[in-house]
C-alpha cells in the first residue's frame, strides 16, 4: 500500500510544481517547472490579517520583501502590504472554495507567478501560500482557464528535501509564519484535533489521488506517534488522526516512533487460543475492524471452518481488564458490527 501511495504521490507532485517569475529564477531557484525557495522564517501562531502580532507582521513583511510582493508600482499607487494581503486572502478563499478544499483561510500571500503550458496551451499561473485555521498550510495554484490545484506544505517540504538529497536546487517550501516550520505546523494540527502532541519529527508518507487524501506521520516528544489523514484539493473531509498501531494494521506503518505495529494478526490468533476459541484463520481471512473508544478492546473479524457463521472477537490486550468476547456475525450485527468476509 505504501509503495502504491508513494508512486501516486510522486506523479502528483511532479505535476504540482509551478512556473516561477524571472526574478525568482535569477536567485538560484530550480529550473522551469519548480518554485523558488527563499529561506525560512520563524514560527508564529495562526492569524488573520487583522489580528497579527507585530512580530508576526514583521515576519510576513520579511517574506513579502523577499518575494517582491509589494512592487515599486504598488508603492507608487499608494497601495500597502496590508491591502495586498487582504486581496491575497480573498483570492485564496475563492480558490479553496472552487477546488473544493476543507480550509478556512486564516492568511495567504501570493508566493509566485508566471507562464506555464498546460494541456498544450499557455496559461498564467499564480501560487498562493495559504494558512488554514485547522493548522494546515497549502500552496493553492490558479491556472485559468484550467482547473486550479494545490498541495500541502508537508508535501512541499518532502519534495524540497528530496531535491536537496539528490543534489538538485531545492524546490519551494512554505514560509508564512504558521507554515514555515513543518513540525510546529503539525503540532498546531494535532492540538486542533484534540490530540496534544509536541511534534519532534514528521514524515510525508504519500497520497491517494483517488481518495484526495494525503498521509503524514508525526512523532511526538515522549515517544507517541500518529498518522494524519489530510484532505487534498477536491476533498471537504476533515483532517483525521490515527494511532501508529491502527495505521500499521491498515498497511501504513510508522517508522519515526517505536509504538507502531505492536499488535499483529498473530497476536489476535494467540488471544483466541488463550481463550479456548478454535478458529484457524490465515491473515487473508482476518479483518481488523478497529478499537473500541471506551473499553479499548480490539475488534477483529475472522473467517474459518470452525465457525461457519463467521466470528467477531472483542480482544483486550496487555493490561486491559475488559472482558474477552467472541460472537457470531449475527450476534455482532446486533451491536452494529457487520461482517464483510465472505464465506467460501
Amino acid at each position: 500500500m505504501m509503495q502504491r501511495l508513494m508512486a501516486l504521490a510522486g506523479a502528483a507532485l511532479a505535476a504540482a510544481m509551478i512556473s516561477i517569475p524571472a526574478t525568482a529564477q535569477s536567485v538560484g531557484g530550480p529550473p522551469a517547472g519548480g518554485m523558488s525557495n527563499t529561506g525560512g522564517i520563524s514560527m508564529g501562531n495562526h492569524m488573520g490579517q487583522n489580528n497579527m502580532t507585530q512580530q508576526q507582521f514583521d515576519e510576513v513583511q520579511e517574506y513579502a520583501d523577499r518575494a517582491k510582493r509589494l512592487t515599486k508600482e504598488d508603492k507608487a499607487k499608494g497601495r500597502t502590504l496590508e491591502q495586498l494581503l487582504a486581496e491575497d486572502k480573498a483570492t485564496a478563499e475563492a480558490l479553496a472554495k472552487s477546488m473544493p478544499l476543507n480550509c478556512e483561510v486564516a492568511s495567504a500571500m501570493l508566493a509566485a507567478q508566471g507562464p506555464a503550458t498546460v494541456n498544450g496551451r499557455a496559461v498564467d499561473t499564480k501560487s498562493y501560500e495559504t494558512a488554514c485555521t485547522n493548522g494546515m498550510g497549502y500552496f493553492l495554484i490558479s491556472q485559468e482557464p484550467e482547473k486550479p490545484y494545490g498541495f500541502s506544505c508537508f508535501a512541499a517540504d518532502a519534495t524540497h528535501q528530496a531535491d536537496i538529497a539528490a543534489g538538485r536546487p531545492g524546490s519551494a517550501v512554505c514560509q508564512l509564519p504558521p507554515n514555515s516550520d513543518v513540525n510546529s505546523m503539525a503540532t498546531n494540527v494535532m492540538t486542533r484535533l484534540g490530540t496534544p502532541c509536541t511534534v519532534r519529527d514528521h514524515r510525508w508518507l504519500g497520497q491517494s489521488t483517488a481518495a484526495n487524501t494525503e498521509f503524514d506521520e508525526v512523532a511526538c516528544q515522549g515517544g507517541a506517534g500518529y498518522v494524519l489523514s489530510v484532505p487534498m484539493p477536491g476533498s471537504l473531509r476533515p483532517i483525521a488522526v490515527t494511532t501508529c498501531h491502527d495505521s500499521a494494521m491498515r498497511g501504513l506503518p510508522c517508522k519515526l516512533s517505536d509504538n507502531g505495529a505492536l499488535v499483529t494478526m498473530q497476536t489476535f490468533r494467540d488471544a483466541l487460543s488463550q481463550h479456548n476459541v478454535q478458529c484457524n484463520a490465515s491473515d487473508k481471512d482476518m479483518r481488523f475492524i478497529g478499537q473500541e473508544n471506551v473499553q479499548k478492546r480490539y475488534v477483529v473479524e475472522l473467517k474459518c471452518s470452525q465457525k461457519p457463521g463467521g466470528l467477531v472477537a472483542f480482544i483486550p490486550l496487555n493490561s486491559n481488564t475488559a472482558p474477552f468476547e467472541a460472537l457470531s456475525c449475527a450476534a455482532a450485527a446486533k451491536r452494529g458490527v457487520k461482517c464483510q468476509l465472505k464465506a467460501d
